[in-house]
């Protein structure tokens, strides 16, 4: 017995363009809120369904996918309700690279660099 999938974006995943991943348009989600970049979605049509992270989602509406290796059921715990859960996070919204970025750089010393004087490449 078979479980009904929901699919998230039609998709023929032959279908793959100059970037290597597999294709289509926005329109083609049943629901275009819930594809964004770094969610996992169920992706496909027919009998070929994967569970899938969208990669991203260009100014003309197409849309990348990365399918993930094995079957929907095998990456359902990728399948979360909750949808701010699904989307990654912001670098600015977590504080970037956790570096003051607007700090100058710290002068290097024999004292702060553990060795006699400043790091340099040895052949």
């Amino acid at each position: 017995m078979t479980t009904a999938v929901d699919v998230d974006l039609r998709i023929d995943l032959n279908t793959m363009d100059e970037t290597g991943l597999p294709w289509t348009f926005l329109d083609q989600a049943p629901d275009p809120s819930r594809i964004i970049p770094g969610r996992h979605i169920v992706v496909g049509s027919g009998a070929a369904l994967a569970v899938a992270v969208v990669v991203d989602i260009t100014d003309e509406g197409i849309v990348h996918v990365q399918p993930l290796k094995g079957s929907v059921a095998s990456n359902a715990r990728l399948l979360e309700t909750d949808p701010a859960s699904r989307r990654l996070p912001d670098p600015v919204e977590v504080g970037g690279t956790g570096r003051d970025e607007t700090a100058s750089p710290k002068t290097e010393t024999p004292g702060n660099t553990g060795r006699k004087g400043t790091r340099r490449h040895q052949p």
